[in-house]
């Protein structure tokens, strides 16, 4: 019984850590794109850790890591969003331009 209190009390904590990420990642529309595969071992632990717990029948755990995979789930969605939107904005100028559609009319001329 105690050790549903302990993981009840784990998934509170956990929750309260994802709540600020979550904001601001939503408010900022920012990420980048270093902390992608951070974000992935974390949906991958999550996930192993959820079948551990339906495996094992146990109703505190999965409590716990139900809703910690969700939140990781919604983590790297959002922030996979954000990377992709804002890699595309950045480098929408890196497209190699024709020397011939220069405005630079300046020529050289030698003596």
């Amino acid at each position: 019984m105690l050790h549903e209190y302990l993981m009840n009390t784990a998934s509170v904590f956990f929750l309260v850590y994802y709540v600020p990420e979550l904001y601001a990642n939503w408010k900022n529309k920012n990420a980048n794109i270093y902390n992608m595969p951070e974000k992935a071992i974390l949906v991958l632990a999550s996930g192993f850790a959820l079948s551990y717990a339906i495996i094992n029948n146990d109703i505190a755990l999965i409590s716990n890591y139900g809703p910690m995979l969700a939140l990781d789930i919604i983590a790297f969605v959002m922030r996979s969003y954000y990377v992709y939107k804002n890699y595309g904005d950045n480098h929408a100028t890196l497209v190699p331009i024709d020397p011939s559609d220069s405005n630079d009319t300046h020529t050289t001329d030698s003596p």
